[in-house]
């Protein structure tokens, strides 16, 4: 492969650093060494298939790498009134090992007791200077630096740390995201913010103990720490304390009612899916519905099974109402919940479980397109039977903000060559193979087609109501059963943490239940029994305004 061809990704890797770096110079350097990383492993005989995966993921490695070293390093603290510390002391002093400790150590301090700590020590000021300047009386200067002192003697006598192994946080929400985002952009791609939030998550804790369980100076933490806190996704108490405000759970947690949802399931099945097959029958008798050819059928039918036995388990019981989604700062509405991955995790102990997963639940997204005049809606559910949960994977941001009016774009015959002029990014449309992969469009007489159920408004809703008379049945018949089970399983949550919704706490105790049934379906022969390819359970409907 030659260089060009890497060079080819120099302003998609500039963009990319420059939103990672706080300087022009820091993400040319990253860019830099990414390149240089490429050209290296190419001359060493190295094959590169995916060179943008390759690229971007190197260029991660290398800005965190960087981040390592420079935190881990003896580093100096500077203050707006106050000069950079090396210039104010003596150079011979400021060269040694004792020093440099020190210097290491005062940077796990928070920044109140730090603060008090470089001005008396290193600044010269007296007690009564430092009250005077941080309005404060002299009581709490003589307090944060007895304290300071002594965090720092703790801190040099046990020197070598026995820092948190950095685990990865899969952040979701319910509700409606924020105008960036929010809550999903706080911590996506950055396992600086998921471990601050993992470790917040016991018990609330100070900035300081924080810095020491990660590693990383307290001078850093804090930005990132103020940035969740005004995210929402941590909340500060009187004491300055902070924790994560949001359920947290393991992948372990889930595992511990796996076979007994199954067993559930199982010994419930043929109540329930009698149930369901009587709603095919009717979803399947509709008139617009026998218009569709078997293929939109079934994935209709898919997505209807999943909605009344999704539906059924959050409405089972009074106790799982859906929750109602403050409205936040951000712009969004939303409320977040977590699965904590720790290093080392093999998740080869959850795959027969992940097989029954429903990736985040019952998805609903809108967009307005011919100029406004339309409001279309996209239902989706993610699976691992005859599914690809992963079909936006090639971008998220840019599959939940396009995808709409591309698929819109293809089913009223806009060409790929016209959808620019309907503000279709190339790179969504570079992706078509991806999304033809993923069963949500195909070709015909070489002509593009959406292979996702199209619904009017008003046929939408009558499938909908078909589903709930399903899902009120199943209630009538395996409701108390059911809800006495989930309630035996349910999460326990910390005793700080008030603003959980009791819903999510039944997540991990339903949350094989919905493909049980299906799978169990499938294998005796009564569901998707004709299915050989991807077969999404995605809707689309719309509606004029």
């Amino acid at each position: 492969m030659a260089n060009d061809e890497i060079m080819q990704y120099y302003d998609y890797l500039m963009r990319l650093a420059v939103s990672k770096c706080n300087s022009q110079t820091d993400a040319e350097d990253l860019v830099g060494d990414t390149l240089l990383a490429a050209f290296h492993y190419l001359h060493q005989g190295g094959i590169i298939e995916h060179r943008k995966t390759w690229l971007t993921n190197t260029l991660f490695h290398k800005y965190h790498d960087a981040l390592r070293r420079k935190y881990r390093y003896p580093i100096t603290v500077s203050f707006d009134d106050m000069a950079d510390l090396a210039e104010e002391t003596d150079e011979e002093y400021l060269s040694s090992q004792e020093a440099a400790e020190v210097r290491k150590e005062l940077n796990f301090l928070g920044y109140t007791t730090r603060e008090v700590l470089i001005r008396f020590y290193f600044g010269d000021q007296s007690v009564s200077e430092i009250a005077e300047a941080l309005h404060i009386p002299v009581g709490t200067v003589k307090s944060r630096l007895s304290a300071g002192r002594s965090q720092m003697k703790k801190g040099l006598e046990e020197m070598e740390r026995n820092h948190i192994l950095p685990g990865k946080l899969y952040l979701s929400c319910g509700g409606c995201d924020g105008l960036k985002g929010e809550p999903t952009s706080l911590v996506e791609d950055d396992l600086i913010a998921q471990n601050l939030l993992i470790l917040a998550y016991e018990k609330p804790v100070t900035v300081s103990e924080l810095s020491k369980a990660i590693g990383i100076p307290a001078a850093y933490v804090e930005p990132i720490v103020q940035k969740l806190v005004d995210g929402e996704l941590m909340q500060k108490t009187d004491s300055g304390k902070v924790y994560a405000d949001f359920i947290i759970t393991k992948p372990q947690d889930e595992l511990r009612s796996f076979k007994p949802q199954l067993d559930f399931a199982h010994r419930h099945f043929d109540t329930v899916w009698g149930i369901i097959e009587k709603m095919s029958e009717q979803i399947a008798a509709m008139p617009f519905v026998q218009e569709m050819g078997a293929e939109k059928r079934t994935r209709l039918d898919r997505y209807a099974v999943l909605k009344a036995l999704q539906d059924m388990q959050f409405y089972i019981t009074g106790k799982m109402k859906f929750p109602k989604f403050p409205k936040r700062k951000d712009g969004g509405q939303w409320i977040a919940q977590a699965t904590a991955v720790e290093a080392g995790y093999d998740p080869k102990e959850c795959n027969e479980a992940s097989e029954y997963l429903i990736q985040g639940g019952h998805r609903t997204s809108e967009s307005l397109v011919a100029g406004g005049r339309k409001l279309v809606r996209l239902y989706e559910f993610d699976t691992t039977l005859f599914d690809n949960p992963h079909r936006y994977g090639f971008s998220w941001e840019l599959y939940f903000k396009h995808i709409i009016p591309f698929l819109w774009c293809i089913y009223t015959d806009i060409s790929p060559e016209e959808m620019a002029e309907n503000d279709i990014p190339s790179e969504l449309i570079a992706n078509i193979p991806a999304l033809e992969e993923a069963g949500l469009i195909g070709s015909t007489d070489h002509k593009l087609c959406v292979k996702i159920p199209v619904l009017k408004q008003e046929e939408y809703e009558r499938v909908s109501a078909a589903i709930k008379s399903a899902t009120e049945q199943i209630q009538s018949a395996i409701g108390q059963e059911f809800s006495a089970f989930v309630s035996a399983w349910k999460t326990p949550v910390p005793k700080h943490l008030t603003s959980v919704p009791e819903l999510f706490r039944y997540n991990d105790a339903t949350s094989y239940f919905v493909m049980a049934i299906v799978r169990e379906a499938y294998g005796k022969g009564l569901h998707l029994k004709d299915v050989k390819d991807c077969c999404p359970p995605v809707v689309m409907s719309w509606s004029c305004l």
